[in-house]
């Protein structure tokens, strides 16, 4: 055997020897990251259903405050939705005959007032009705909503939102609930926001 076999042989046998010790290396870290996995303290199993419970939190919400918006919008609309009063005819419209046209006129916008508030109340109706779907199925993942209205304001449980005149309740008391608040088996989830007399 010569020399140069002989360097060659011993050349590869340490790269071979190199590459081991790398594969090696790289299953001992392996290992050793896997055993962390295992030493970790199990995840909390609300993990995986959190973003869930907030997206039908966020829902809830969403309906509530569009139903508060299209209650406000049937209220005004009703306010503004009334009858016209009958004109008073005079004698040029008696005796062109104007009226008629004044009475069908008023008659047909009416009908549409009417129609108008039937649409509303339905749009209101709607909203409630999906709004209490989501609210039933909120409990079933251990969610129990945060009572605050007229309570005294609890930074541990609510936000405030904004500061109000209200000279019937005493200072510090929430006077409006903007955001539901909730607890997740007894613990805080997410505060209310709420508005609280000043």
């Amino acid at each position: 055997m010569d020399l140069h076999t002989l360097v060659a042989q011993f050349t590869a046998l340490r790269h071979e020897v190199n590459l081991q010790t790398r594969a090696s290396r790289a299953a001992v870290e392996q290992t050793a990251e896997a055993v962390k996995l295992l030493d970790r303290p199990k995840a909390d199993p609300w993990e995986a259903v959190r973003p869930l419970v907030k997206a039908l939190i966020d829902v809830a919400d969403a309906l509530a405050v569009s139903l508060r918006q299209v209650e406000k919008a049937r209220t005004a609309a009703g306010e503004l939705i009334t009858a016209p009063p009958e004109p008073k005819t005079g004698f040029l419209a008696r005796l062109f005959g104007t009226s008629e046209v004044a009475s069908a006129e008023r008659t047909a916008q009416a009908e549409a007032m009417g129609r108008l508030r039937t649409l509303l109340a339905s749009v209101a109706d709607g909203y409630a009705l999906s709004l209490r779907r989501v609210e039933r199925v909120l409990p079933q993942f251990g969610l129990e909503p945060i009572d605050c209205l007229g309570q005294p304001f609890d930074p541990e449980l609510m936000e405030v939102v904004e500061v109000v005149d209200a000279p019937d309740r005493s200072s510090g008391t929430v006077v409006e609930e903007v955001g539901r608040g909730y607890r997740l088996d007894g613990l805080p989830f997410r505060p209310a926001q709420v508005k609280v007399a000043r």
